[in-house]
């Protein structure tokens, strides 16, 4: 029996672009029961619908496998379409990932050509879904699914989550190509890097967050000493000496991220990482631990920098705690990477210059402070979906399979088939043209100057306000 794991193609082309971490677990689980496993990442081939497709009907496969996030999910389900077809429904067509766990009725509803969708972790339910196909026994048995019998949908009931993740076996590293994979460390642009994931899941409930949907806020994590053999493994064997650590949030328990620093530091291995992680969870002996043990790059979510917009999405942070955890982080030579968002919940133009005041505060802590502001895009499964359509900012017969382009997106660089969040009271375009009217920027390069000069301490600083200037009157004309 053979099984072709599809990544289909991504929107835009990158040679920044590391191997799905997911695929790889989900393939070592279907080797070690005993299937035959290929993986065809479209987008590293730099393959489109059409070559994918022809591709996966050269192998003749016996199963297909497509997995995809929201902005890829129109390809995802083109590939499934075409494998289909002609194949003459031969090939059972199966999907899973963050997507279509999300979408699962609107997927099969609209997708004819989608046979299954296994739903949140896959690694279980996709070996048992298998068996349970060629055994010729009823689907119904399998948790975790949904499938269409007899033109009708069946949700079967959900399956639970692995509660020890090293029952996993490693990723298939051995089924990517990775001598294509050529991405540098992000944020230090330099060091070719690989993703790893040490836990899976955040007991955070942020309003935007599609991971907290998808992983439903369980925690697990690997022990230290599975998760760092890992990084030595495709340290050691590939050559890797970034790594993207890919935990949602990599201090949410204090204790690991500290043994995984130690065991890294006791093996000597010259490697340096980014890593993800909430300012609470954080402080100058956890930061201080993990920069030592090669941390280069670590960046927040902020979101806001309304104490009243932080409560509404559940953030749970405090604006001292985002001020003093990028003041460390600035004092240990970190790259730090900070994100924020527009157009959240009951947001106000008032609030949308606290976050330009915090975001413009942050900037000068250092010369290694990124600041990343963007608009809250939606994604299905979130809170923010459900006000969304509560709000009727998406159409009633809105559909996350059918075809749709979001005008608005275009005018800032973003996915024009994802929804920007908006609210009744203040829309995205008035937000667009609040930060770029003169009288705002005006105020922000007044409010910039003293708290600027103020904080020069030498030479150094004085190089660094140069350059800022000197690029922000560049934009500007």
């Amino acid at each position: 029996m053979k099984i072709i794991l599809v990544i289909p193609p991504q929107e835009k082309f990158t040679k920044d672009y590391l191997p799905s971490i997911g695929i790889g677990y989900l393939a070592s689980s279907l080797e070690k029961a005993s299937y035959e496993v290929k993986i065809i990442d479209s987008h590293i081939d730099n393959l489109n619908e059409q070559e994918t497709i022809e591709q996966v009907l050269r192998e003749k496969p016996d199963v297909m496998g497509v997995t995809c996030n929201s902005h890829n999910r129109f390809r995802a389900i083109s590939v499934c379409r075409g494998v289909k077809k002609k194949s003459n429904n031969q090939i059972l067509v199966c999907v899973g990932g963050c997507h279509f766990s999300s979408t699962y009725n609107d997927t099969l509803k609209n997708v004819p050509e989608i046979d299954v969708v296994v739903r949140q972790e896959g690694e279980e339910t996709f070996v048992d879904l298998l068996n349970h196909y060629f055994q010729k026994r009823p689907l119904e048995e399998v948790l975790g699914i949904t499938f269409r019998k007899n033109n009708k949908i069946i949700n079967n009931s959900s399956r639970p989550f692995i509660r020890n993740l090293d029952d996993l076996p490693s990723p298939a590293w051995h089924l990517f190509k990775l001598e294509k994979y050529n991405a540098k460390l992000e944020g230090e642009e330099k060091t070719r890097s690989i993703g790893v994931m040490s836990s899976r899941g955040c007991p955070n409930a942020c309003s935007f967050c599609v991971n907290s949907s998808f992983w439903q806020r369980v925690f697990r994590k690997h022990s230290p000493k599975r998760f760092v053999d890992e990084i030595e493994f495709l340290h050691r064997h590939y050559g890797f000496r970034g790594f993207d650590f890919w935990d949602d949030t990599i201090a949410i328990d204090r204790n690991h991220i500290k043994e995984i620093c130690e065991e890294i530091l006791k093996r000597r291995l010259d490697i340096i990482w980014y890593a993800r992680a909430r300012v609470d969870t954080v402080d100058r002996e956890i930061l201080t631990l993990m920069r030592k043990a090669g941390c280069k790059i670590i960046s927040f979510g902020i979101e806001s920098g309304s104490p009243r917009i932080l409560k509404n999405i559940r953030k749970n942070i405090t604006i001292a705690q985002a001020k003093e955890t990028v003041k460390i982080c600035a004092d240990l030579g970190y790259i730090v990477k900070l994100f924020f968002m527009y157009s959240l919940p009951g947001e106000t133009l008032q609030d949308v210059q606290k976050t330009r005041d915090l975001m413009r505060e942050l900037k000068f802590y250092g010369p290694n402070i990124h600041v990343i502001p963007g608009f809250t895009l939606v994604y299905p499964g979130t809170e923010i979906e459900s006000i969304a359509r509560t709000e009727s900012s998406l159409s009633r017969d809105f559909s996350w399979s059918n075809p749709v382009i979001f005008p608005f997106n275009k005018k800032i660089g973003e996915n024009p088939t994802i929804p920007v969040f908006q609210q009744k009271k203040l829309k995205p375009e008035e937000i667009k043209s609040f930060l770029s009217s003169k009288k705002t920027c005006c105020l922000e390069l007044i409010k910039s100057i003293f708290p600027a000069i103020k904080g020069i301490k030498d030479f150094k600083d004085l190089q660094y306000l140069f350059k800022r200037g000197i690029n922000y009157f560049e934009r500007k004309i």
